[in-house]
């Protein structure tokens, strides 16, 4: 009884012992579980955090991608405002020079045309001069022609009337010396005829030089005349234009240079 009573105080010592045992090991393992719980949940906070900070480098990437873009899209933008602004002012350049240079041409073209018109004028006016000159020249011409005329009859005339007058003075001066006469009566008979042959000689002559006289003054004035209404003819030719002074062209603009602006 006691050999027995003693074995079964051993026996559940061995089973105690066995069971510590146990426990302890499982222990051993909750502690290595934990553990491998406790290291799996770092390294998955790790590697969250490792993903957080790529996407966030990837978000800073991004973000200064796009700032790139932006600002490249910015510069792009002035770059074509710049070239707009260029090629407007360019053309207002272009536009002002065209619109001077047809400004001057026309103007010239009004210059040349008033000049050739001018011209026209003066020649026009200068061969109606001439032609006024001539009709004056044979205007007195024919006056210096009708008076010639006229001093050559009158000379004629006076010729004439002489041959007349001394014809009838020896007619009168043979009647009387037919009519027997004699004495110092006759005598101043034929000197009285003689005397009046001599007076009426005397006046066709007068007569004959007045009338060279007056033509000699109605040639004189017809030449004054001519002389006068020519110098009239000549102060009336127009201006003869000299070739006119041409304003100069319009030199080209300084234009603006598009290149001077480059995106960086």
């Amino acid at each position: 009884m006691c050999v027995a009573a003693a074995a079964i105080p051993a026996a559940s010592l061995a089973i105690s012992a066995v069971s510590t045992v146990a426990s302890i090991g499982m222990g051993v393992m909750s502690a290595q579980q934990q553990a491998a719980q406790a290291q799996a949940s770092m390294n998955m906070q790790a590697q969250q955090a490792q993903r957080q900070q790529e996407m966030s480098r990837m978000g800073m990437v991004q973000q200064q991608d796009q700032q790139r873009a932006t600002l490249l899209q910015n510069q792009r933008q002035s770059q074509q405002n710049y070239n707009l602004q260029v090629t407007q002012a360019n053309q207002q350049l272009q536009d002002q020079y065209n619109q001077q240079t047809r400004q001057v041409r026309l103007e010239r073209q009004n210059l040349m045309d008033r000049n050739e018109a001018d011209k026209l004028i003066y020649q026009r006016s200068v061969e109606g001069a001439r032609d006024q000159s001539r009709l004056n020249n044979e205007a007195a011409n024919r006056v210096y022609m009708g008076e010639q005329a006229k001093i050559s009859e009158a000379k004629k005339q006076a010729a004439f009337e002489a041959q007349g007058i001394l014809a009838k003075s020896i007619g009168a001066q043979g009647s009387i010396l037919a009519a027997g006469r004699s004495g110092q009566s006759v005598g101043l008979l034929v000197n009285d005829v003689e005397r009046q042959a001599g007076f009426a000689k005397a006046q066709e002559l007068s007569m004959a030089e007045s009338k060279v006289e007056q033509a000699g003054i109605a040639m004189e004035g017809a030449s004054l005349r001519a002389l006068s209404d020519n110098q009239a003819v000549a102060n009336n030719i127009a201006f003869n234009p000299s070739a006119p002074s041409l304003p100069e062209m319009p030199e080209l603009p300084s234009f603006i240079d598009g290149s001077q602006f480059s995106i960086a």
